[in-house]
């Protein structure tokens, strides 16, 4: 799944902050556009008084991290400080990743990290493109990066899905087909229809692709409604609903 609006844009980009401090020693994780505009952050709700010192350090110096950014082709730049150190990696021309870390460490001892950095900064620049996630979009990446970009993808899906338009015009179109159903046959017949009719095509209304509701019209008329019914008032029933499904579906475009 890919981010399709700006709120699951700012998620997946907060998710993959969250990682990064998940498997490193980094404190604190910030997105930030090369004008000082924080996209995205992963800091923890409670700051130790040390977490804090470090960030306020970092919020006094970043005019200059942003204008050394803005003038130099910089990748990848170690600042430090009394209170920790950044590690500042470039996301593409117009923003960086700022990697905040309380217990200062050697230059020498950070190989591990730093690759971490960079690891994020490319997913980090891949999202906030908004490139797709084929195989053929991410196959140029390293194996680490491809990895992570799966990961992300199918963890949106799992903790967003339900955020997603499809989601959400699908239900519309669940309701839409019940009230239907409920003016043909009552009430009280209604979920066991749909029931029944979900299980025999191997689905359910979250996943259903726009061809699939016609299916599911014709199977609810011709498997349960027809019988109750008779012939005559079926057609009529399969003849308007078609009509008005379709226009239903055309309104989501």
């Amino acid at each position: 799944m890919e981010a399709e609006n700006v709120s699951q844009l700012k998620y997946m980009l907060e998710m993959e902050l969250g990682n990064l401090r998940e498997k490193t020693d980094i404190d604190l994780a910030l997105f930030i556009g090369v004008g000082g505009r924080i996209f995205a952050t992963s800091i923890p709700d409670d700051l130790r008084p040390d977490q804090y010192r470090l960030l306020s350090t970092f919020k006094g110096n970043l005019s200059n991290l942003c204008s050394k950014l803005k003038g130099e082709d910089l990748e990848v730049s170690i600042e430090r400080w009394k209170s920790g150190m950044a590690i500042v990696s470039a996301v593409g021309d117009s923003s960086f990743l700022a990697s905040l870390l309380t217990q200062k460490s050697e230059i020498s001892e950070m190989g591990s990290i730093l690759d971490d950095v960079l690891d994020a900064s490319t997913v980090l620049k891949h999202i906030f493109e908004q490139k797709d996630f084929t195989d053929e979009s991410i196959d140029s990446y390293s194996e680490n990066v491809q990895k992570e970009l799966n990961r992300l993808s199918r963890q949106l899906f799992v903790e967003r899905f339900t955020h997603t338009k499809s989601y959400k015009k699908n239900e519309e179109i669940l309701e839409f087909m019940k009230e239907k159903i409920k003016k043909a046959v009552g009430v009280g017949q209604v979920d066991q229809i749909v029931s029944v009719t979900f299980n025999e095509m191997g689905t359910s209304a979250p996943y259903m692709q726009d061809d699939m509701w016609y299916d599911f019209l014709e199977k609810v008329i011709d498997d349960n409604i027809r019988s109750i019914v008779g012939d005559i008032q079926a057609e009529q029933y399969k003849k308007r609903w078609k009509k008005e499904l379709e226009k239903k579906l055309k309104s989501f475009l």
